[in-house]
């Protein structure tokens, strides 16, 4: 199945993580989606030679080609989404999506509120802005060109910070605040889906992002970014610009 050791350890969960799979559930569930595809697969190249002719008037009797009724084919093909009943669900899980991840941007800033060195936290990014529409990753959706609203991945939080020293504090409260909301809500987001920008209260000036490790220096390749772990849990990604606008 093209797995490794590390990526079996790496998906043992933790209790931080509750929300996800035991590594054999994990494991089943990827066999099972493959196992889907190569049978879809099959049948689809079983079927390619499969057309639906149709009569040309223009067609003359020495003429012995194939017409084939594209719309038909398309509409009968089980990658492309159907009606617009599939497209509207598509669409309200989206929504629903970004509305989690509000959720738990509202419990991680309620969680920080505690802390006297955050003076400000401000959710911006796609979770706090109207959804746009756009031509998804989804395969279904991107083959046919059909636009859906866009895809939430993480909720991405600018935390003004007066003491670049309490910044594991401020780690564990947003782990914290993550496991409450998956307890009192079985809302289910990672830390990591939390994003969390450093602020300079005074010049407004972009510092760095909140580490997702739980030690400082982790040893990862990501940990060897020029001034990244400057200051412990603080850091930095090559090439990245922040624009405040955002």
């Amino acid at each position: 199945m093209g797995l490794n050791p590390r990526s079996l350890i790496k998906n043992i969960p933790s209790r931080s993580e509750p929300w996800k799979l035991p590594v054999k559930a994990w494991i089943h569930d990827i066999y099972e989606e493959r196992r889907e595809k190569a049978v879809m697969k099959k049948a689809r190249k079983e079927q390619v030679a499969i057309v639906h002719p149709v009569t040309d008037p223009k067609q003359s009797p020495e003429d012995n080609t194939t017409y084939v009724d594209f719309e038909k084919y398309i509409s009968e093909d089980k990658d492309i989404p159907s009606n617009s009943k599939e497209i509207h669900e598509k669409n309200q899980a989206m929504l629903h999506r970004q509305e989690q991840f509000r959720i738990a941007a509202k419990y991680v800033a309620d969680s920080l509120s505690n802390i006297p060195e955050v003076k400000k936290v401000v959710l911006f990014g796609s979770v706090a802005k109207p959804l746009e529409k756009e031509v998804p990753r989804f395969r279904k959706f991107r083959r046919a060109g059909i636009t859906i609203r866009h895809e939430c991945q993480d909720a991405d939080m600018a935390v003004w910070i007066s003491d670049l020293r309490r910044l594991k504090v401020i780690q564990k409260a947003r782990s914290q605040a993550l496991n409450n909301l998956f307890a009192e809500k079985q809302i289910g987001v990672a830390h990591h889906q939390v994003d969390i920008f450093v602020i300079e209260p005074k010049t407004n000036r972009y510092l760095g992002r909140l580490c997702i490790f739980s030690s400082c220096p982790k040893g990862k390749d990501q940990c060897r970014v020029f001034r990244c772990g400057e200051y412990r849990f603080l850091q930095q990604h090559e090439g990245f610009k922040f624009e405040s606008k955002n």
